[in-house]
């Protein structure tokens, strides 16, 4: 618990600094701890999630999930001779530089940290591997369609990052509402499509399983199978989600003066709104949101402009931070409830490498 309750500090610390500082160069060397810590807490993990499963396809050169370019990552890196916690480092490591470029977008780059920890900690950084890393490229990804307006890199990246998990696929929407003004009338048809792909989704997909095999032997098993498994959304999530959009709506105006981009991630938003709408029936959607999550890391710090008083401002900022830290917290004691209190694979306490000699050599 130790190693979470640091780097939740860290980042408290980077996120403070990031507001009040009046220097770049504190605000900078700040984060950066946080991002060394996070780096080192998440890369070097061992035994979280399915951490073993992907230790054993590496050791027996087993293809752990279908997705061809990590299966010829694994083999490049396995042939080598370099160990699995070196491997998952690298790919953490890739991810880190990937989460950076993005966020650097916001005006508050440290709250893009703050929002992982809360959002997609345990589920991806902690857990998985190939969507986690998927998810870091698509964003960088985005970076390079938005700020350097480089298209074709943008789709290299996401073909690159399908190979990597083809849940990837789902990110390819962003490409065509980049440019969109946000309207009334675009919010409305987005939640009524996704109230009605929710009560239809089974049709749909079978119709799309006919005509497409990637469908049908990827996603087929979720769909079919394990829909109990992950059951409904957390009410939590609809109370969240309903609130920040109605406040992303509200400050829209003041916020686009100050934060680059701001429509397009508010239709990230509400795409990933409406993904909640359609997961509460089809649990795989909870696999793919996650990766419109980064909305969340650009518009949440801009509901500071609800207020003009310089006090009500950092208030509300240090009341996001606080919240995002709650649900990491809470993330970690849901996620490891499931497991028996000696099981090795649990996410508290934490387990790293160091903690087993005979993994390092």
């Amino acid at each position: 618990m130790f190693f979470y309750l640091l780097l939740a500090l860290l980042t408290v610390v980077a996120s403070y600094l990031g507001l009040t500082s009046s220097t770049k160069r504190t605000k900078e060397v700040s984060l950066l701890v946080a991002w060394i810590a996070f780096l080192l807490i998440v890369g070097l993990r061992y035994h979280h999630g399915d951490y073993g499963t992907y230790e054993m396809g590496y050791k027996y050169d087993q293809d752990v999930g279908g997705d061809f370019g990590y299966f010829a990552l694994q083999k490049i890196f396995h042939r080598m001779g370099a160990p699995f916690w070196f491997f998952a480092f690298l790919i953490t490591l890739l991810s880190v530089y990937c989460f950076k470029k993005i966020f650097s977008i916001s005006p508050w780059p440290a709250f893009g940290l703050t929002m992982i920890l809360g959002k997609i900690f345990t589920l991806y950084a902690m857990s998985g591997i190939r969507q986690y890393l998927a998810m870091a490229i698509c964003w960088w990804a985005l970076y390079q369609l938005l700020v350097k307006k480089r298209d074709w890199v943008f789709w290299c990246s996401v073909f690159l990052a399908y190979t990597m998990h083809a849940s990837a696929l789902i990110f390819i929407p962003v490409y065509f509402f980049r440019n969109m003004s946000f309207s009334w009338l675009r919010l409305f048809f987005l939640l009524v499509l996704s109230v009605v792909v929710s009560y239809s989704f089974k049709t749909i997909y079978g119709v799309a399983a006919n005509m497409s095999d990637l469908v049908d032997t990827r996603f087929s098993t979720y769909v079919t199978d394990n829909d109990q498994e992950f059951g409904g959304m957390n009410v939590l999530n609809y109370f969240e989600n309903t609130l920040f959009l109605i406040l992303a709506i509200v400050v829209r105006r003041r916020a686009m003066r100050k934060v680059p981009f701001y429509d397009m991630f508010l239709y990230m938003f509400v795409v990933y709104f409406g993904m909640l709408i359609v997961g509460n029936e089809i649990g795989i959607i909870k696999r793919l949101r996650d990766y419109y999550a980064i909305a969340y890391a650009i518009l949440c710090p801009s509901f500071i402009f609800l207020f003009r008083d310089i006090r009500l401002k950092k208030a509300t900022y240090y009341l996001l931070v606080c919240y995002f830290v709650f649900l990491f917290f809470r993330s970690l004691a849901v996620y490891d409830a499931p497991f028996p209190p000696n099981t090795e694979g649990r996410m508290v306490p934490y387990h790293s490498i160091f903690s087993y000699s005979d993994i390092l050599f």
